[in-house]
């Protein structure tokens, strides 16, 4: 396992900024929307309507921090990102009307597309491109520790402080983001320049000559995004709809819901690295399919568990989480591998917000859809889901075919094709995909 990690001397400034970064998201994360009910004169309503359109404007700024990265640099916009948040989360603390929480939420959104955008051409330049799994294997656990720890101290906050507890959590949250923008340029090179022209060799349709039209011209590419709409959205199912699934319609015991949710983020935190061991030698593509089959096993496990006994139905959605986390984190570790590896310098930042767009759309589309699905019971809920998960499989077979980067395999370096290109070495023997220690 040790072997398998990369070499991160002389980036111990980044990866304190990323693990700060996260620690701040998990002390706010699970009061997001009890902060301003508990500290301003708001209804429910209004600070979920307000939320919402923040939400919306992620999909053009998304499309915008694209542009900036490629114009700026990753590591640039990784810190206006982080400043950006850290501004908006000081204005928190001071709303008291619609309106300003609107402008304070929507200058979060802001920073926060800013950072999903421009974080995986950061990893690809601090890598310089190599063994970009275990860079992310690596990183997820890192964040994933942090949101725990920030989730758990913004608990005790809020039971000793009270509504003071609520204040500190976004006053340090708010810091955070200051540190980490620090810290992010202050380490070491990697991410620094933008650049302008294509790379060398590499002016085939998904060169950067014009911009968004030649971005938009790679078909194959957008195919991908359209996958990864299919991913995103089988994730926030899950996440969104099943703890709800289980308390209210098979009945389980309501501490059911928060312990799938600690499953799941333990799980996060523990196994990126394991998982990214297992699957390394094996082209993206099939890992891919497997972490579908997965999650698709996964659904099937919370449909029946509405048609067997309560410990029977606990055991099904504990299995089921365990399952859905991990083909959460084989894609994690290697959909941003195969964004980047298809763009060139000039224009990963388009082609990472592309990807985060299909996410973004995801945030919003979910919510009404698994709401729909849920009023009309288990079958109709789970069986499309576990059904989008067989079409995604097809998909990846599919794209698999025109994007050499998903015929690469993890953690392995390809060749250059005359086309700039990337192909797959001489496979070695499969191994099982199994979890190693």
């Amino acid at each position: 396992m040790r072997a398998w990690l990369p070499d991160t001397s002389g980036h111990r400034q980044l990866f304190s900024a990323l693990a700060i970064d996260a620690l701040g998201t998990g002390l706010f994360l699970p009061f997001s929307i009890l902060y301003f009910t508990a500290t301003t004169d708001l209804s429910l309503g209004r600070v979920g309507l307000a939320l919402s359109i923040a939400a919306l404007i992620r999909i053009p700024a998304t499309a915008g921090a694209g542009m900036f990265c490629d114009r700026f640099g990753a590591r640039r916009t990784v810190v206006v990102s982080n400043l950006t948040q850290a501004v908006g989360f000081f204005n928190y603390l001071l709303v008291g009307s619609f309106g300003h929480l609107l402008i304070a939420a929507v200058v979060v959104q802001l920073g926060n597309s800013a950072f999903w955008v421009a974080y995986p051409p950061l990893v690809h330049d601090v890598a310089e491109g190599k063994r970009q799994e275990s860079w992310f294997a690596l990183i997820t656990t890192l964040r994933n520790a942090g949101l725990g720890v920030g989730a758990l101290g913004a608990s005790l906050a809020v039971a000793i402080g009270g509504t003071n507890g609520y204040t500190a959590i976004v006053a340090v949250n708010a810091v955070s983001f200051a540190v980490a923008a620090v810290l992010t340029r202050l380490g070491s090179p990697g991410g620094d320049h933008a650049v302008s022209v294509p790379e060398h060799g590499n002016t085939t349709q998904h060169a950067d000559v014009s911009g968004w039209a030649s971005t938009l011209r790679d078909r194959p590419f957008l195919g991908f995004v359209v996958l990864n709409f299919g991913l995103a959205l089988l994730s926030l199912a899950f996440a969104l709809a099943v703890p709800v699934f289980l308390v209210e319609t098979v009945r389980l015991p309501p501490w059911i819901p928060g312990t799938v949710l600690a499953v799941n983020a333990v799980l996060g935190a523990v196994g990126a690295t394991a998982v990214g061991a297992a699957i390394t030698g094996r082209r993206r593509a099939s890992s891919l399919m497997a972490s579908q089959a997965i999650v698709g096993g996964a659904f099937m496990a919370v449909l029946c568990s509405a048609y067997v006994p309560s410990a029977v139905g606990i055991c099904l959605a504990l299995a089921a989480v365990v399952l859905v986390t991990v083909g959460e984190l084989i894609q994690g570790l290697i959909v941003a591998p195969i964004v980047n590896d298809r763009a060139t310098a000039a224009s990963r930042g388009r082609y990472n917000s592309l990807s985060q767009m299909a996410f973004s759309v995801g945030d919003v589309v979910t919510p009404a859809l698994m709401t729909m699905l849920l009023a009309h019971g288990p079958l109709a809920t789970w069986l499309p889901m576990a059904a989008l998960a067989m079409v995604d499989m097809l998909g990846i077979a599919l794209l698999a075919n025109h994007l050499p980067a998903m015929r690469r395999r993890v953690n392995r370096p390809g060749r250059t094709e005359p086309d700039g290109s990337r192909a797959a070495p001489p496979a070695p023997a499969p191994r099982p995909m199994t979890r190693r220690g």
